[in-house]
């Protein structure tokens, strides 16, 4: 991706101080140099502040002096520039100022920090393709990518640029989880996407999941199959135990133990209606009682009857006499008032007995009508009583075998109340196997891409390291970048295993700079799209530093000399043999003789931080 820093300006909070600006030249090594502690290194710092870093590395008393940061610069010829208010108190601030020009001349917030982020990641080619390879409702891969990711590849810092194991400064960026996959996002800046296989992967891991969470569910479900099957035998074993069953019958099927096990519940059922018959008995015994003392009531009211009637005969026949006497013997009897009146008082009695007894003497209709309807009701009680009595003659007999059954029933409904099935998709899991065996045809083999775009990546380093002359105990060695350990390692003429150590800190900073040279120069063969063609080195001479003496503080003049010639000599390959830009930004202690004197021609000298001067100006930083 081309690339070019043209400006650095910088606004400062004292009010009549002018903002300065530091600018730079496309196809050129721009050198800012100077003493120590002048704010050399800051320069990157400030730029990544104002890429949007999340994180505060300039130094406090650069940040103390300064209201606002802002940077101008080229993505494929097309300006831009950022501006960003100063940090307060060590926090980042999402004051920001976007402009597709020049900067302005008071910078003032006008864009979100959300909004320029995504700007950015259109520009440095972070597009939705490239984040979902399987479209955005199957998600992002696991690597949440953004341009910031590929800044790591433009920056050699202090702090790595002679580390013997570290070649990326992660730390800097403060990335989450950059270095669990800073291999994947190296592979994809050498010209191996793997991000679609990544994804693919990642997705096949999802829904391995899924599927696996969807056969642990069958599985419960048959398990909780399995187990209401084997009750339900069980069941079936019991009743044939207490005989409730013959042994002979052959319950084969579930479906043949259900129905056995119903069919004994049904006569639990008929057990507990037992107690119903019971009260029936009871009730229809006592109704047998109130019958039985009506009809003794009705049978005492007839025989009483019966005997008035008698004694009414009698009655008249002792009373016959009179009559007799009154008709025959009238003129015998005394004479007497007395007499008289106890003759016609008898005779008076005799008529009306008589009177009685002519008329029809029948018990009331009421009493036949009574007797009658009872001795029905009698019969019928005692028709039901017989019938009952045979019935709980059976139950009783059947007592014991009822309550096993009892025993069956209950267990029964504690069967199905534990035979509770998940729900499953089958749907869904045709689906999930479906787009699984999709994903899998989806997944390249890139291992002969990996081996094709490593060993390109070997020669343009390579290509580097044959022009050094400060190694010379390894003139003939071969490079070879380790991607399981992320490091550069030198391989001797004719050894097989590669050197654990290379001695000096020189020697491994001439080592970095193959590496990123090399990198470089193998991106811009493979068209990379995201990785910036710029790259900021801090201090190369920091092996060799050491003060103000006479070889302008440091104390091996030929061995830098060597570095910068290696630097010039990329900037003019690149331009005159790839046709392409290419752009890097040195800070150094050296003096500028060094190019100058030297006649290297791509070098161009930016700032020199001497006598008191800094990033911030003297009479600023002292105000």
């Amino acid at each position: 991706m081309k690339f070019v820093l043209h400006e650095v300006k910088l606004w400062f909070k004292k009010g009549d101080a002018e903002p300065k600006s530091y600018e730079f030249l496309p196809n050129k090594v721009n050198v800012v140099t100077g003493d120590a502690t002048v704010g050399k290194t800051s320069f990157w710092s400030i730029i990544d502040y104002c890429l949007l870093s999340g994180k505060m590395n300039i130094a406090n008393t650069i940040v103390e002096k300064v209201s606002w940061f802002g940077i101008r610069f080229s993505i494929n010829d097309k300006e831009f520039s950022i501006a960003r208010k100063s940090p307060v108190k060590s926090l980042v601030t999402s004051e920001v100022f976007f402009s597709e020009g020049k900067l302005p001349a008071i910078p003032n917030e006008n864009r979100s920090i959300s909004d320029l982020k995504q700007i950015l990641d259109i520009e440095f080619g972070v597009t939705d393709d490239l984040k979902f390879p399987y479209g955005k409702e199957v998600g992002k891969s696991k690597i949440d990518l953004t341009y910031r990711h590929f800044l790591l590849f433009n920056s050699l810092t202090s702090d790595i640029i002679t580390a013997s194991k570290t070649y990326f400064d992660t730390k800097f960026y403060d990335i989450k989880d950059f270095d669990k996959d800073l291999n994947h996002i190296f592979d994809m800046v050498i010209g191996v996407n793997d991000l679609s296989n990544i994804k693919a992967k990642e997705r096949i891991k999802y829904i391995d999941g899924q599927i696996k969470n969807i056969q642990k569910l069958n599985t419960k479900n048959a398990d909780t199959e399995s187990n209401f099957q084997r009750g339900i035998f069980g069941l079936v074993n019991k009743l044939k135990e207490n005989r409730l069953l013959d042994y002979s019958n052959d319950v084969s099927s579930i479906d043949n133990a259900l129905t056995v096990v119903e069919d004994a519940i049904t006569v639990t059922n008929k057990a507990a209606d037992t107690s119903k018959i019971f009260e029936e008995i009871d009730r229809l015994n006592k109704r047998r009682q109130e019958i039985r003392i009506q009809l003794s009531a009705i049978e005492k009211y007839r025989k009483e009857f019966d005997i008035y009637r008698r004694n009414l005969n009698k009655s008249a026949d002792s009373l016959k006499p009179i009559e007799f006497l009154n008709k025959n013997l009238s003129d015998q009897l005394l004479d007497s008032y007395e007499t008289k009146l106890f003759m016609e008082s008898l005779e008076t009695s005799l008529k009306e007995i008589q009177s009685n007894l002519s008329k029809t003497l029948a018990e009331p209709l009421k009493v036949s009508g009574d007797e009658t309807e009872f001795k029905e009701e009698l019969k019928d009680i005692d028709t039901r009583l017989t019938e009952l009595n045979l019935i709980n003659k059976n139950f009783q007999s059947e007592g014991a075998k009822f309550m096993v059954v009892g025993e069956v029933k209950y267990a029964r409904e504690q069967l199905f109340k534990n035979r509770v099935m998940v729900s499953i998709d089958s749907s869904k899991l045709n689906k999930l196997s479906e787009e699984r065996s999709d994903l899998e045809n989806r997944i390249k083999d890139i291992s002969e891409e990996k081996f094709v775009m490593r060993n390109s990546l070997n020669e343009c380093i390579q290509r580097n390291y044959n022009k050094l002359n400060s190694l010379p105990d390894y003139k003939n060695a071969k490079t070879s970048f380790n991607e399981s350990e992320m490091i550069l390692q030198l391989h001797p003429n004719n050894q097989l295993f590669p050197l654990e150590t290379v001695g000096s800190d020189s020697n491994y900073m001439f080592m970095h700079l193959c590496f990123y040279l090399g990198l470089h120069e193998h991106m811009i063969e493979v068209s990379q799209e995201h990785v910036p063609q710029f790259l900021f080195i801090d201090q190369p001479s920091k092996p060799y530093y050491s003060g103000d003496d006479e070889n302008g503080g440091n104390n091996d003049k030929s061995k830098l000399l060597d570095a910068f010639s290696l630097l010039n000599d990329f900037i003019e390959y690149i331009k005159t043999e790839k046709k392409n830009s290419f752009q890097i930004f040195v800070v150094e202690h050296a003096s500028e003789k060094y190019w100058i004197d030297n006649n290297l021609t791509n070098f161009h000298t930016v700032a020199k931080f001497i006598n008191g001067n800094g990033l911030i100006p003297k009479e600023i930083y002292n105000a």
